[in-house]
């Protein structure tokens, strides 16, 4: 297991999050996921900026005098020093780190003068964890920001240092394309434990062929063919689907949920092993059946070797990941639901830690999932709403 520690950081004083094979990070609006990604992200930031390449990874060892930007990178928008700093702080140091049970990477940042739109590495606390176990100073690492590209009649093409989808799945059809590409295709080869065996669902041994198999696996039937145009340096996919006669149709006819899946289908199937991959809102633009899918199919990613952590507002892919675990397509153990939430306290109590200097910040509570795919506890508040609402309408009815 490891884990992220945040200090100082936004709406956390202090605050310890697990993170597992695969990693579910839920609550309420405003009680710390996205700040918990966001001090992810910023760590990785400050590693690809500020440390050494080593011939094919990163290594941090010492601190140098480049800063860390706040904005744009990672579809990052922290403002400037002040803002990522919590609303009482005292100190004015961040620290962000990644552990094990006996390594650790922690990096200490001064905030300058509040008001610029970098942070800077001051000390190293501590690094001794390093290549390959710390996977985030891989080369690769995947991002998919909750606010993806919707349907696009064309894509932009661009370079990249390894496949995968951009920020928000801008360049997912040139990916495709790409690793069906003879250049590629000799090189690329999927995990086997990443192929959906189903001769319903998969159709050939191509990279767009697994790709189809999932996305119609989790979108009842549909297909999608990828078209690269060196000419006009653009990529686009079409669609096909029941209603479709074999005839493709632009993304733009479609819904959205296409649109959003299929950055997260590709990046899971090219990821590196070991590799990290954050997916935010993975249920966007789904129907519930397809949400549940979704969470399956992680499920099954995450078992391959991927470490991903999802955030999510849907009890449909949190049922999805325990069909997964209960299906044995991931064990148990490697599975933690992280709820991020507010605690309840009374004016009293609130009296009583402003008194003993107690800083309010968002809690986190580790759930788990059993064998059989249940989860170990259920704590109010956490996607406890339709039963609320079933109570509810009950009374009205009375």
């Amino acid at each position: 297991m490891i884990t992220l520690s945040i200090k100082n950081f936004k709406c956390f004083y202090d605050i310890e999050v697990p993170v597992n094979d695969l990693s579910v990070f839920a609550g309420g609006n405003g009680n710390g996921k996205s700040t918990a990604i966001q001090a992810l992200l910023l760590l990785r930031r400050t590693i690809e900026h500020c440390s050494e390449w080593k011939n094919d990874h990163f290594e941090y060892n010492k601190i140098n005098d480049l800063n860390v930007e706040l904005n744009d990178v990672y579809c990052l928008g922290l403002g400037n020093s002040l803002n990522v700093l919590p609303s009482e702080f005292k100190e004015t140091d961040i620290e962000l780190g990644l552990s094990t049970t006996d390594q650790s990477l922690i990096v200490k940042f001064g905030t300058n003068k509040l008001n610029e739109v970098w942070i800077t590495p001051e000390t190293l606390l501590r690094n001794d964890y390093t290549y390959p176990e710390n996977a985030l100073m891989f080369k690769q690492f995947y991002y998919l920001n909750a606010e993806r590209i919707g349907p696009r009649i064309k894509q932009g093409i661009k370079f990249y240092d390894y496949p995968n989808v951009g920020f928000q799945g801008e360049f997912t059809a040139q990916i495709i394309a790409d690793l069906d590409s003879l250049e590629i295709e000799s090189k690329f080869k999927i995990d086997s434990n990443r192929v959906l065996n189903d001769k319903k669902y998969l159709k050939g041994g191509k990279f767009q062929h697994h790709v189809n198999a999932w996305l119609s696996y989790i979108i009842d039937g549909v297909t999608i063919i990828p078209v690269k145009d060196s000419e006009t340096h653009t990529a686009r996919i079409t669609v096909e689907n029941s209603y479709s006669s074999g005839k493709g149709i632009f993304p733009t006819n479609t819904g959205f949920g296409i649109s959003y899946s299929l950055p997260i289908i590709v990046s899971c199937l090219l990821a590196e092993k070991n590799s990290i991959l954050i997916i935010e809102n993975p249920e966007a633009h789904l129907h519930p059946s397809a949400q549940s899918k979704m969470g399956e199919f992680l499920g099954v990613m995450a078992n391959s070797g991927i470490k991903i952590i999802v955030e999510t507002h849907s009890d449909h892919i949190i049922n999805g990941i325990q069909i997964a675990v209960a299906k044995n397509a991931i064990n148990h153990k490697n599975v933690t639901i992280n709820y991020f939430f507010k605690e309840d306290k009374t004016n009293q109590e609130l009296q009583e830690d402003k008194i003993l200097g107690v800083k309010q910040q968002p809690n986190v509570k580790p759930i788990h999932i059993n064998e059989k795919g249940e989860l170990t506890e259920w704590p109010k508040g956490f996607f406890d709403q339709t039963q609320i609402d079933y109570v509810k309408l009950l009374n009205l009815k009375k």
